[in-house]
C-alpha cells in the first residue's frame, strides 16, 4: 500500500522531499518525541545530562560496569567517560567500587536510592506502556511486535550495537 497521492508537491527540508507517510509510521515519529520528551523530563528530575542518563541506563540495565566498559557503551573517550562518572558520584547516582577479582580496576555502581529515583518514574511508565497491550488479541500483538521488530530492523544498525532496552521483557501467557 501507498502513500495517498496528493496534487501538493511534498514538503522539503534543505531542498530534499520529505515523504509522505502512513498514519502508523507518523505514530512511530510521534512515539519517538514522546520518549525524547520524556527522557529530558527524566533528565530534570535526576539533575542529569543526556550523557549522564544514558550512562545511568546501562548500569540500571546491566548492573556494575567498569569504566573501560562504560566507555565502550556509551561511544566516548576514557577521558569523557571520567568526566561523566566524576558528575554522577558527584551527584550522589554512583559510587566506584573495587573490581572483586581486579585489585587494579573499580565498578561504576548505581546507588540504591538513586535506582530508586530513576525506577520510581520508569517502572510506571513501563507498566502503562504494556498495559496498553492488554486491549490487543495475542494474534493482534504478534502483528505489532512484528511491525515494530522491523522498525528496529530498518534502522540498520546490528543487535550488538544496538542500546539494551529499559523495557522489562513480558512473560508470556
Amino acid at each position: 500500500m501507498e502513500a495517498p497521492e496528493s496534487s501538493t508537491p511534498p514538503p522539503t527540508v534543505g531542498g530534499v522531499a520529505v515523504p509522505q507517510v502512513r498514519r502508523p509510521t507518523a505514530l512511530v515519529r510521534e512515539l519517538f518525541m514522546a520518549g525524547s520528551a520524556f527522557e529530558k523530563a527524566l533528565q530534570r528530575e535526576l539533575a542529569v545530562n543526556p550523557t549522564g542518563l544514558d550512562a545511568m541506563g546501562h548500569l540500571v540495565m546491566s548492573g556494575p560496569l567498569s569504566p573501560g566498559e562504560l566507555s565502550r557503551r556509551l561511544d566516548l573517550t576514557t577521558a569523557a567517560t571520567t568526566a561523566a562518572i566524576d558528575r554522577l558520584v558527584d551527584l550522589g547516582h554512583v559510587t566506584r567500587a573495587p573490581h572483586p577479582t581486579d585489585r587494579r580496576s573499580v565498578l561504576v555502581v548505581p546507588t540504591e536510592s538513586s535506582m530508586a529515583r530513576a525506577m520510581g518514574h520508569l517502572a510506571p511508565m513501563i507498566a502503562g506502556v504494556d498495559a496498553v497491550l492488554d486491549d490487543f488479541t495475542d494474534d493482534e500483538q504478534r502483528v505489532i511486535a512484528r511491525y515494530l521488530e522491523r522498525i528496529v530492523a530498518s534502522y540498520g544498525i546490528p543487535a550488538d550495537d544496538a542500546p539494551p532496552s529499559m523495557a522489562v521483557p513480558r512473560s508470556p501467557h
